[in-house]
């Protein structure tokens, strides 16, 4: 009678651990570094043309047409955006048309889970080159 006992409990035992998840079959977590930049943003933007600190807000999506790139929405406090590749934490703003308004250009680097620091040259119309430094915060 033990052995019965033991034969279903061994059985039993068996058909439990065959049927154990192998997380082969699982799909991976996003590995996707844009998740890092996407959100909102309260930014603090120094500039060499208009000078002091101007504050506005950036939408940072991911770009639907690159998966190497991520948006930026009222970049610069215009209402235009720019687009940006990703590597690991920095930021490259490839030399680019900002709607009808002027032309960016420049880089940053997430310093933290909630810190972007951005360092860009804007030229809009016929103005010199605006140098402008800014510091993004998550919200």
């Amino acid at each position: 009678m033990k052995k019965i006992y033991y034969l279903l409990f061994m059985a039993a035992a068996l058909a439990i651990t065959s049927c154990a998840s192998d997380d082969k079959d699982e799909p991976s977590p996003s590995t996707d570094i844009r998740d890092n930049f996407v959100a909102y943003w309260n930014v603090i933007e120094n500039s060499s043309v208009i000078g002091g600190a101007n504050s506005f807000v950036v939408n940072i999506t991911k770009s639907t047409t690159n998966s190497n790139e991520i948006v930026l929405n009222n970049f610069s406090g215009l209402p235009v955006s720019a687009r940006a590749s990703v590597s690991n934490n920095n930021i490259t703003i490839p030399y680019q048309q900002l709607g009808t308004i002027g032309f960016t250009q420049g880089s940053g680097t997430l310093t933290n889970a909630t810190t972007i620091s951005l360092s860009y040259t804007n030229t809009i119309g016929s103005t010199a080159a605006d140098n402008c430094t800014a510091i993004y915060t998550k919200q």
